[in-house]
Order: structure tokens, then C-alpha cells, then sequence
């Protein structure tokens, strides 16, 4: 459990908060009485410790969207750089932040120094987007490796506390049902949700400039159609001492067994807050959250442990910040 009391550049996080934001982070929407009631905390105590998680950064409401439903594909691609001045660098991360197709960048210690996260519907716009990458910025990637996403799995931080809470982890993933399409008024809404989160539907209405009635239908049957899987707040865990890492998980071939086996494990784990489930370079990707760094050589030993004959390597990247996050984007291509 966490300590009652966590201080990191004057900010903390007490037992109270940490209770209340493991009942809410994977329910954003959910009733005050059902937090009221599970958190154990009085009804205004629950509207105070979000409120306050909000204001200080800590949490973010936004939606869950299942970027598959509306037939995207999202690449991960890890790489290193090679010797070039440090403006080199940054050019190209500015390039990454400003391509419309790119959800995340990523900067990192370990194996690779970026990662980005490229969605599109098709394997050519991914294409186009790399010569063009190579083109503006030269012969810049050195190592480089790439992943297709098939499913994302959020689990809530059982760290937080040691209650029991009625939350299940959140799953997005390709299925077979019929793509859904989505016009610019969908897309304008998605985004604004995804950029406005912390806003009313009233609000949202009227900075989007859309009627309130329009939205709430529009939402209602995004919904409906699986694309909105749910309304979560996103947590910056570094605000409460927490320190982030990515495990990408090499597998040994195709092992259909392994992947139910793999979220079993990833279930039980109190540290580990998300599941990527790929194919290509690497298997899976994990991603934890620790007090200590060395607390990741644990948990690596016991992935080993219990799954070990179907992995063949584990490399270890640590989370030094993210200048881009997305969780919805509009198909383009071009680089500014």
C-alpha cells in the first residue's frame, strides 16, 4: 500500500486521495455513491480529493477510445539516434509532435532514446510517413524496431490502496465487428472530448460551437457503437513519487497460450498498469510504475519465473517524458 503521505516538489498524496483515485480512475462517470461507498470516505470528501487531484495535475478525465473500431492500426516504433548535435534532436522530435498522425513521442533511457505511437488506417500512410521522416531529417535513426498493437489492457494501479473496488480492467482491441465510420462532426467531438476532458457537456457544446442536443446524441451513439469504451482519468504517477518504466516482452514464437497467461500475471500485479498486446518485434509491452527503480529487476525476475519458457528476452526502457500524448487523432500524413 502507499505510504500515507508522499511529498515530491511539494506536492502529495495522502492515503484518503490515493483510496479515491484508485475507485475513480477507470470510472470517471461513475456515481459519487458508488465511490462514496466503496472508497469508504464521506460523499464531499470524494468531490474534494478529485477536485483537488484535478487541480493540481495529478488526473485527467478523458475518453477511452477504441481507435480499432474506426479501423485504425497503431505501430509502435522504438529507436536510437545517432551522434548528431543536440538541434538535430530536436527538429526531430518537433517533426513527431507536429505529424498528425503520431498519438505519442516518447523519450526514454535503456535499449532505445524515443518511441512513437503512429496510427493510420492503412500500411502506406506509415510508409510515406518514414521516407518522409528520413528525408527532412537524414540518415538520423540508428537501432529501430516496430510492433503492430492488436489489444491494450488498462489495469487499475492496486498499489493505490488495499481495498477491493468493483473496477475491471479496460480492454480495446480488433474484433470482428463491422468498422464503424465516423464523419467531421464525430471527429470534432472526439477530439474536443480527448483536448477538453475537464468540461461539462454544456461547455464542450458551446466551445465546440455544436447544440448541446447534437453532442449528447452524437456521444450517446459513439457509445453505442463501442468507440467510446469509457470515460477514465489518465494519472501522471510522477506527481506522487512514482516511477515509470516499459518492458518490452520478446516472445518465442506464436503462442496462443501465452497471452491469456501473460494478463492473468499482469492482473495480479500490483505495479503493472498496462498490457500491449503486439506482433513483430516484440510480443507484449508492459508498462509499471514503482517507488524504486530496483523494484523492476522483481518484477522482471518473476515474469521469468512464470512465463519464462515462452519468452526469449526482456529489455527494460525508462520513462523520461512524454512531449506528445494523443488519444484520438484524425487520419493525415504530412509533416509540417
Amino acid at each position: 500500500m502507499l505510504a500515507k503521505q508522499v511529498n515530491v516538489s511539494g506536492m502529495k498524496l495522502s492515503e484518503r486521495e490515493a483510496t479515491i483515485l484508485a475507485a475513480a480512475e477507470l470510472r470517471a462517470q461513475a456515481p459519487i455513491e458508488i465511490l462514496r461507498k466503496e472508497s469508504g470516505y464521506r460523499e464531499h470528501t470524494v468531490r474534494y480529493a478529485l477536485r483537488n487531484l484535478l487541480g493540481r495535475g495529478v488526473i485527467a478525465p478523458i475518453p477511452f477510445i477504441n481507435l480499432h473500431r474506426l479501423g485504425y492500426t497503431i505501430y509502435s516504433l522504438f529507436f536510437t539516434v545517432g551522434g548528431e548535435k543536440r538541434g538535430a534532436h530536436d527538429a526531430l522530435i518537433r517533426s513527431l509532435i507536429a505529424a498528425p498522425n503520431v498519438l505519442w513521442v516518447g523519450e526514454f533511457g535503456g535499449e532505445f532514446q524515443y518511441g512513437v505511437g503512429f496510427c493510420a488506417k492503412r500500411l502506406p500512410s506509415l510508409i510515406e510517413f518514414l521516407t518522409l521522416l528520413s528525408k527532412k531529417h537524414g540518415a538520423i535513426f540508428h537501432d529501430k524496431a516496430i510492433s503492430v498493437q492488436i489489444a491494450s489492457t488498462i489495469f487499475p494501479r492496486r498499489y493505490l490502496s488495499s481495498k477491493k473496488f468493483s473496477v475491471r480492467p479496460l480492454t480495446v482491441t480488433f474484433d470482428k465487428k463491422q468498422v464503424v465510420d465516423i464523419d467531421a462532426l464525430d471527429s470534432k467531438i472526439l477530439s474536443g472530448l480527448t483536448s477538453f476532458g475537464q468540461l461539462s457537456h454544456r461547455q464542450l457544446a458551446l466551445k465546440l460551437q455544436v447544440p448541446l442536443s447534437t453532442l449528447e446524441l452524437r456521444l450517446r451513439k459513439l457509445r453505442e457503437a463501442g468507440v467510446i469504451s469509457a470515460d477514465i482519468f489518465v494519472v501522471d504517477a510522477s506527481k506522487f513519487n512514482m516511477e515509470s518504466f516499459k518492458l518490452l516482452v520478446y516472445t518465442k514464437g506464436l503462442d496462443a497460450e501465452l497471452s491469456t497467461r501473460m494478463h492473468e500475471f499482469c492482473a495480479r500485479h500490483r505495479n503493472i498498469t498496462t498490457l500491449i498486446d503486439c506482433f513483430g518485434s516484440w510480443g507484449y509491452e508492459v508498462n509499471v510504475e514503482v517507488e524504486r527503480a530496483e523494484e523492476v529487476t522483481r518484477i522482471i525476475q518473476e515474469m521469468y519465473q512464470e512465463l519464462g519458457g515462452s519468452i526469449h528476452t526482456i529489455k527494460t526502457l525508462t520513462k523520461f517524458r512524454y512531449p506528445k500524448v494523443r488519444f484520438f487523432v484524425e487520419e493525415g500524413g504530412a509533416l509540417d
